[in-house]
């Protein structure tokens, strides 16, 4: 008998129900067809098995092929000392850099950590860009009245000292050459067992301690003789019409009156101190009348709507001005010579000319229009100063 085929349909389900079929089927009662359609069976499962194999190494492959390709992508591990930061971003905040400097938090994309010889070039440059702008900033601000405050507020400030900067050392410049003439900034010791204080008429003489090595300068001629304030100090003492104060009750009015006239006798016997006083606080009184000055000019070009800053930064080189030339008119006085007094006295009244030449050229208008407008402004201010120096010379007193 001849064994009929296999069902395609049973060969589908696998090789395991194929041979069964062939095993056990009607068609396979002959042994030595039972036995081919054995072989036959075993030969399709070992084609199955090699198929499996081959499509396992593939996959094998293709994964250890993508581990390789990945593993080239990946960087390398960064060095302990090394930032990972990438080269075109911010070490400080991380954004995009378009330059060397950062534009969101403004740091220079420049290694710190540099050898000696680097830093002392970064150090030679900054003392030459500093001199760069001082040669770019003094002769426009000396001799173009009001160009260093237009320059600044149009945007070109690279090449120019800032305001703040340029008003701190002139008010340095100022209160150090008022504290030296003035016989504040120095004291003289000398070798002496004994010292013998300066005559007072009027005064007994104030026993001194053999240790006392001090030698006190005279006071500045303008606040008259020894004799003069001495006079003006007894008056001062036993007058007590001298000194008027309306403030509280009257108990605390006479209280107030007796402790201002004994401040104010000892301020005429020892004017030293209290002129120390004054150059030492001198420049906060100043420091707050820029503020006014400022406001003062807002008020006076209201209708040219400009911010308040700008007329802070006028003020800032306005007065820079004026402490230069009073620093400048102190030196010429302090020679003596009857040529240099006269000098001095042209500077000290330069700023009001550099004024006037100022506003005209910041605020683009006619000298006549400025003229009368720093007329004013200096009228207002004037009064405001005189009476910032007066609660400055009360200051000094009671703090004596």
């Amino acid at each position: 008998m001849s064994a009929s085929p296999p069902d395609p349909d049973r060969l589908e389900e696998g090789p395991e129900n194929a041979g069964d079929e062939r095993l056990s089927g009607k068609a396979a009662s002959d042994p030595d067809e039972a036995q081919a359609a054995a072989e036959e069976a075993l030969a399709q499962i070992e084609a199955l098995a090699d198929l499996d194999d081959a499509s396992g190494t593939q996959e094998q492959e293709s994964a250890s092929g993508q581990t390789e390709a990945s593993a080239e992508a990946a960087p390398e591990p960064s060095a302990p000392n090394k930032p990972d930061t990438p080269e075109d971003q911010c070490e400080n905040c991380g954004a995009l850099l378009h330059g060397p400097y950062c534009s969101e938090c403004g740091q220079r994309s420049a290694d710190r950590v540099v050898p000696l010889w680097h830093m002392l070039n970064e150090a030679l440059e900054a003392v030459v860009q500093l001199d760069v702008r001082v040669l770019h900033t003094l002769p426009t601000f000396l001799f173009l009245p009001g160009r260093l405050t237009k320059e600044y507020i149009e945007g070109r400030r690279k090449r120019y000292i800032r305001p703040f900067r340029l008003y701190l050392f002139a008010t340095f410049l100022l209160f150090t050459v008022l504290a030296v003439t003035t016989g504040q900034g120095f004291q003289f010791s000398v070798a002496s067992q004994s010292a013998v204080p300066p005559a007072d008429s009027g005064r007994a003489a104030a026993p001194v301690r053999g240790d006392d090595t001090t030698a006190v300068a005279p006071a500045p001629s303008f606040l008259g003789s020894a004799d003069q304030r001495e006079r003006w100090a007894q008056n001062l003492e036993t007058n007590p019409e001298s000194v008027k104060f309306a403030v509280g009750s009257p108990e605390m009015q006479a209280k107030v009156e007796r402790i201002l006239r004994a401040k104010g006798a000892e301020a005429l016997r020892n004017p030293r101190d209290v002129l120390g006083s004054m150059i030492d606080h001198g420049p906060y009184v100043m420091f707050l009348m820029l503020p006014l000055f400022a406001l003062l000019n807002k008020l006076l070009y209201i209708r040219r709507s400009r911010l308040y800053v700008e007329h802070l930064i006028f003020s800032l080189h306005v007065h820079a001005f004026a402490f230069v030339a009073f620093t400048v008119a102190i030196l010429l006085e302090s020679t003596g010579g009857a040529a240099l007094s006269t000098a001095a006295g042209w500077v000290e009244a330069s700023p009001l000319l550099y004024l006037v030449l100022a506003m005209a050229h910041v605020y683009d208008q006619g000298l006549l229009k400025s003229t009368i407008k720093a007329f004013l402004l200096l009228l207002v201010y004037a009064l405001l100063l005189v009476l910032g120096l007066m609660l400055l010379f009360f200051a000094a007193i009671v703090l004596l």
